[in-house]
């Protein structure tokens, strides 16, 4: 399991207990949590109990015996020893075990080493519950059977901490790596210190250790049969979240050891691609108990049990789905209420629901126009949003009230597209990104009054994401003014208007610094960069307007994003992104200390924090739509607020997608998302398949609502979904391997994955589609056109079909991201012309519907007519359907269940045997 899960009462212990034991944490499949208890004392039991109930102590040697019978009394729980060590246990244990032998249906003991120095360690698939006394070293021979398990964790008293490690490291613990000059061990922050009683609160009941607030941090003796004192606690913490190793002093004296060999640290288990995926990912709650047995492969289909019944496209597109792409949800500054998005109505207006109960009010109805992007003024009383019309994205901002009485519009300019509003801390006036009179996106301050506009930036640069500190005297935001077009700043500017002020974040390295958010008292900005070589958050401390030092948070292969404070501003809550899943996390400013907030398999986004530390997000999974879900601040498990699924559907006729990788024509793995169809849905044989491309490229597949390939799966099609290279989730080098190289090694990803399906007997070489919108349009008509004999039928929806006339004709900010991707069309002619669909048009064979929104400003209606021109004159099959009141996609119920409908009639009806569909 992920190291994050480590619950935060875990932390950092500069004065350890005394013989420190060790902690290892394994995984198998779904790996979880066993605790090594130190040896007993009243101060080592306040901290087993802190960390919650435990059902069962396993006994690692005999050694340990007296001390495991003295924490069964105390503690109520079972012993289990080992045949080899039962007679060290002080009345024997409650259990005894063999070699290999379950403890429980979620535990397993494995017996190493043997004669006399033999140890039990634990296998277990629940986070908790599961204790350990005995004694294990790492480097000992009877350690080397632990090669043969897999465990993603190694915290030891005698090693630096290990994260994620695997095989290759218990080789380096045992040969190489040199002993560290300080040890760890678990930690309950004193619950006497207020500024970090929170640590107690986030995830535990209140603490017995001792009476809340009643005892100051300099009245608590140290010692080690006490806790360390809050204040001291914080100062180590504070100077140093991370330990450093000290280097091995050079051989001085006669007889001294040699100085260990510097070695190169082995890749950890996480960012190893080539291990087996799991099926889905951990999470807070506890997997359902059961063998544990190694999670059987997803490539084959399992049976429903039952008659699989055709899902109607209208009820399945025709769901709801709470906004989570236009500006996402907000919670009202007293955390009471949360406003969102719904198209509840048949397109998108705005909501607002009370978290303490279940009625949700409709605060606009704009006739079909689309009313996105919600924000709270500070008062509570009114709420700023954006709407457009016709799928236009010329998004005006518009005021309504907190009872929906009265709305009213604020901007003036009707050609210009409004973006990331954000109130002024006294609620006079908007900070927002606007495109104003043709130029790129700059930096404006609207008059909620009047209306009046002040610009703070020119938009010569396509600024972004302006956030407003919380005294109201400066904007940050982001913009790209580097010689280099591809890195990302972030910038201040005075709310009164004056000189940008550009911040040093990346410490010279190439990459981007971006979504900056101030902390409650100014002091700091978290912001999102991955100029380490993924997407993590960290901390800029400011002095004025310069960066006194850049912290980072988090220490994973993981990409993560999106980091917004809590009000107290000891910890900022951010999403954490994993084999495409999103799950809400929080980490701590001073300690460092990660832990999960919602991380059901899913996509989480807009994460929003209450005062009292509630948390809101919008959720949904492959079976539900996305909807407004609260996590209390007492409370583990979360709840809807809002159910877009509602009786409608039984979401067991869906499919849940396997994450996967497969190697691509360089060897390199490519992540996708399976969906394998219900063995009732197949007919023998190999079904066909459907390669199904995202746009972007910067974009990627989640594990998230998506009707279409639930509605192929169940005409019993496969679908991959492949996050090509280029796709943002997987770190910096993976987003930018396409870079200069759109139709090149992203194509052969889509290629490669057609191989792969008819390799392992997936799907039917001669029954394959491929669909996408977007930049997945232009990967469909550029793989139809490339390899037209590898292809039935395509869909390309909204698709770019030449690249110099996209240049041309695109909105501003988008030809930018042109020319950071592929360069400029004057000097790259050849480039945009060879990577063009345009191009292969004529050699395009396979059936093609082409679907298209008039009002398209990002992908014009122009691009749809060039590629049926040119299928018109190669007497290709093709079918185009326009939308006249939509843009970049299809927003409106109506439209969209009709687009699902003809993508998934068209496939079909190509992939899928005549006799079936006649059948059906």
């Amino acid at each position: 399991m992920d190291i994050h899960q480590l619950r935060s009462w875990i932390f950092e212990l500069y004065e350890p207990l005394e013989n420190e034991r060790q902690y290892i944490v394994y995984d198998a499949e779904r790996g979880n949590l066993l605790v090594d208890v130190p040896p007993f004392s009243d101060r080592a039991l306040r901290l087993i109990r802190g960390t919650g109930p435990a059902s069962v102590l396993i006994v690692t040697n005999a050694a340990r015996g007296a001390d495991a019978a003295r924490y069964r009394e105390a503690l109520g729980v079972q012993i289990a020893a080992h045949a080899a060590d039962a007679g060290g246990v002080p009345d024997g244990p409650d259990l005894t075990l063999r070699d290999d032998e379950l403890v429980r249906p979620d535990a397993r003991a494995v017996r190493i080493g043997a004669d006399g120095a033999g140890a039990t360690v634990v296998l277990v698939r629940k986070a908790g519950g599961v204790l350990c006394c005995g004694d294990l070293d790492l480097t000992s021979d009877a350690a080397r059977s632990l090669m043969r398990l897999e465990f993603s964790s190694v915290l030891s008293a005698r090693r630096p901490p290990m994260w994620n490690a695997g095989r290759d490291t218990v080789l380096v613990l045992q040969r190489e790596l040199h002993r560290p000059t300080k040890r760890f061990g678990i930690l309950l922050q004193a619950p006497w210190d207020r500024a970090y009683k929170g640590r107690l609160e986030d995830q535990m009941t209140p603490s017995p250790l001792v009476p809340r607030d009643t005892t100051a941090a300099r009245e608590a003796g140290m010692g080690r049969d006490t806790l360390v004192v809050a204040r001291q606690a914080r100062e180590q913490t504070e100077r140093a979240p991370r330990p450093v190793r000290a280097p091995t002093p050079a051989a001085s004296a006669a007889g001294a050891a040699p100085a260990a060999k510097a070695t190169a640290r082995p890749r950890s288990f996480a960012e190893d691609w080539q291990a087996r995926g799991t099926a889905a990912p951990p999470t807070t709650v506890p997997n359902r108990e059961r063998d544990i047995q190694p999670v059987a492969s997803a490539y084959r289909p399992v049976s429903l049990g039952r008659p699989v019944e055709r899902l109607a496209v209208e009820t399945l597109a025709g769901l709801p789905s709470v906004d989570f792409f236009w500006g996402g949800i907000d919670l009202s500054p007293d955390g009471r209420e949360v406003a969102f998005s719904w198209n509840r109505s048949g397109s998108f207006e705005l909501y607002s629901a009370p978290l303490d109960g279940e009625r949700i009010f409709q605060l606009t109805d704009a006739g079909g126009a689309r009313s996105v992007w919600p924000r709270w003024s500070n008062d509570g009383q009114r709420i700023a949003f954006l709407r457009d019309t016709e799928g236009s994205e010329r998004l005006a901002i518009w005021l309504v009230d907190r009872d929906g009485e009265h709305e009213r519009k604020l901007s003036r300019d009707d050609e210009a597209t409004h973006r990331e509003i954000e109130w002024l801390p006294d609620g006079s006036a908007i900070a927002c990104a606007a495109n104003v009179g043709g130029t790129g996106f700059g930096v404006q301050i609207i008059d909620a009054a009047t209306g009046e506009r002040r610009s703070l930036t020119d938009g010569a640069h396509d600024d972004a994401n302006p956030r407003v500190s919380p005294d109201g005297r400066w904007i940050v935001f982001e913009s790209r003014r580097s010689a280099v077009r591809t890195d990302a700043d972030l910038f201040l500017v005075p709310a009164g208007g004056g000189e940008a002020i550009r911040l040093e974040t990346r410490a010279g390295r190439p990459g981007e610094s971006l979504d900056a958010r101030w902390s409650p008292d100014g002091g700091q900005l978290s912001f999102t960069t991955n100029a380490r070589g993924r997407q993590e958050i960290a901390l800029a401390d400011l002095d004025g307007t310069a960066v006194r030092g850049i912290r980072y948070l988090t220490e994973n292969p993981f990409d993560e994003s999106e980091a917004v404070w809590r009000p107290d501003g000891r910890a900022v809550v951010y999403l954490h992104n994993r084999d495409a899943s999103l799950a809400v996390h929080r980490v701590f400013t001073a300690s460092h200390a990660a832990t999960p907030v919602a991380d059901l398999p899913g996509t989480y986004r807009s994460a929003r924090v209450g005062p009292d530390d509630t948390v809101v997000a919008t959720f949904s999974t492959p079976r539900r739509p996305n909807d407004v879900w609260v996590r209390e601040a007492e409370g583990v498990a979360l709840r809807p607020l809002t159910n877009s699924l509602g009786g409608r559907l039984d979401p067991a006729l869906l499919v849940d997608p396997s994450h996967v990788r497969y190697p691509s024509a360089d060897g390199r793995e490519i992540p996708a998302l399976l969906f394998v169809p219900h063995s009732e849905s197949i007919d023998g044989g190999p079904p066909g398949a459907v390669l199904y491309i995202h746009g972007g490229p910067t974009g990627q597949h989640f594990r998230w609502w998506d009707p279409q390939p639930q509605l192929l799966a169940n005409r019993g099609l496969v679908v991959l979904a492949p996050n090509v290279r280029g796709s943002t989730g997987y770190g910096r080098e993976f987003q930018e391997a396409n870079r200069r190289d759109w139709g090149g090694g992203d194509l052969a990803d889509v290629i490669a994955g057609i191989d792969w399906l008819v390799a392992q007997g997936i799907a039917d070489r001669e029954r394959i589609g491929i669909t996408g919108g977007s930049y997945g349009g232009f990967m469909t008509l550029l793989a139809l056109g490339r390899h037209p004999d590898r292809f039935a039928a395509g869909v390309s929806i909204v698709g770019v079909v030449s690249l110099r006339t996209l240049f041309e004709t695109t909105r501003g900010d988008l030809r930018e991201y042109l020319l950071r991707e592929l360069g400029d069309p004057g000097t790259e002619s050849g480039l945009y012309d060879e990577r063009s669909p345009l191009t292969y048009a004529d050699r395009i064979r396979a059936p093609l519907l082409v679907l298209q929104g008039a009002n398209d400003p990002r992908v014009p209606k122009a691009e749809a007519l060039q590629i049926v021109e040119a299928l018109e004159r190669a007497k290709t099959p093709h079918a185009y359907h326009e939308y006249a009141d939509e843009g970049h996609g299809f927003a409106k119920t109506a439209n969209r269940i009709d687009a699902t409908r003809r993508t998934v009639d068209w496939l079909d009806r190509y992939l899928t045997p005549l006799m079936r569909r006649y059948l059906a």
